[in-house]
């Protein structure tokens, strides 16, 4: 199976949500990946700056990556695997999304449990 690199990468992990965020209301979903999106967009504008460049950057080219990064921030708040910044503030402003992933640790932890003593030769 040939793994997605790069943009197309983030944008398949963005559609494989699990059932994480299935029960969470979508207004604060919405802001908790937009508090995500803006933390990442910070960050990434933050590293690119300490890269030391050989040539002046253009205005078209910082505008550029600046778009750049926007998408970047908005496709790794949509996903699971992003920085996490989106689970602390849902943790926050939805106490029950907390509960809520106990209970969705419980159950798959006792589904691995149930198959140790098989045998899968």
């Amino acid at each position: 199976m040939i793994k997605p690199s790069g943009l197309h990468s983030l944008q398949v992990n963005a559609r494989q949500n699990t059932d994480k965020y299935k029960n969470v209301p979508k207004p604060y979903l919405q802001v908790a990946e937009g508090m995500e999106s803006q933390f990442s967009n910070h960050l990434l504008s933050q590293l690119r700056k300490t890269i030391d460049k050989s040539e002046p950057t253009s205005n078209a080219e910082r505008i550029y990556q600046s778009m750049l990064d926007d998408e970047y921030s908005k496709i790794m708040a949509k996903s699971d695997s992003g920085l996490g910044v989106k689970d602390v503030v849902l943790r926050q402003i939805y106490p029950s999304f907390e509960r809520q992933n106990q209970v969705q640790g419980i159950r798959q932890y006792n589904q691995v449990n149930s198959h140790k003593g098989e045998n899968h030769e």
